[in-house]
């Protein structure tokens, strides 16, 4: 069986931008240096989904649908657990917990692969961002640190403790966007041994979206998702036992070490860890 689980879920194929943004993401599985992976989608209402992703991943992908889940439609907990459940099933070692509309450096499965130890999780942030200027002109920027981590992974022997499996259960989100990554990388941080931020060894780009007209702009759906998923997010902190102070992002990254080029990573986000570091205190 596969040693790496890749796991998300899709907006519908409906021939918007958000069409091409999701074929690059799996484009940029297909070239992975590594290629031991299954790929776990989970389909809420989508029609065309499976068609697509099977078009260009083949067998290496398995669909888990969601038809009676009209609380948490587009729960990005409920596709997580899903993602758990089959690689622990599967024996698989390592859960990459991701969106669909980000692009992954060619060697991101590797160096995973690499940095995921026994009770270890890691992080690859801030995702870089690609936009086009008017003149049609590909832009490429850093992201700010205090926004989200699209990109998690897990040794899947964190979930064999059947306490932190419980947490998957005990505290549904609802929609996509706000919240899951504090959820998931709070217990990242309260009980991984290990803690890596594999940023200055591969990267997660993401690209210009319809969400607004822009990859950083926020809309109805966004706000709605936020405002049912914050009470989830500070009773989970609250009831771990953990720090509000990890409603920042900024925060969070603070928990995963560099892995290489520490000094540099921090020439480059000395400011934004102060800005984020001011707009908690």
């Amino acid at each position: 069986m596969p040693s790496i689980i890749v796991n998300t879920t899709f907006r519908d194929f409906v021939g918007n931008r958000n069409d091409k943004m999701q074929l690059e993401f799996l484009k940029s599985l297909k070239r992975q240096t590594i290629q031991d992976f299954v790929l776990v989608v989970t389909i809420f209402d989508e029609v065309n989904v499976e068609n697509i992703v099977r078009s260009i991943l083949g067998k290496k992908c398995v669909f888990i649908y969601e038809k009676n889940k009209k609380n948490y439609k587009f729960s990005l907990s409920v596709t997580f657990k899903n993602g758990v459940d089959y690689g622990l099933k599967n024996h698989a070692a390592i859960i990459l917990d991701c969106s669909s509309d980000v692009i992954l450096q060619k060697n991101f499965l590797e160096v995973t692969a690499k940095r995921c130890g026994v009770y270890s999780a890691g992080i690859s942030h801030p995702n870089i961002f690609i936009e086009k200027s008017k003149e049609g002109k590909v832009i490429k920027k850093y992201g700010k640190i205090n926004k989200g981590i699209d990109a998690r992974y897990f040794s899947l022997d964190l979930f064999e403790n059947k306490e932190i499996y419980k947490l998957l259960e005990r505290y549904p989100f609802y929609d996509y966007g706000f919240g899951i990554e504090i959820f998931l990388c709070g217990i990242a941080i309260k009980y991984a041994g290990y803690r890596y931020n594999i940023f200055m060894e591969s990267k997660v780009f993401k690209m210009e979206n319809d969400r607004g007209g822009g990859s950083t702009k926020s809309s109805p759906f966004m706000r709605k998702g936020r405002g049912r998923n914050l009470p989830v997010v500070k009773r989970f902190l609250h009831n771990e036992n953990l720090s509000s102070k990890y409603m920042n992002l900024v925060e969070v990254n603070r928990q995963y070490a560099i892995t290489r080029n520490k000094w540099e990573y921090g020439r480059m986000f000395w400011k934004e860890y102060l800005s984020g570091r001011k707009l908690y205190d």
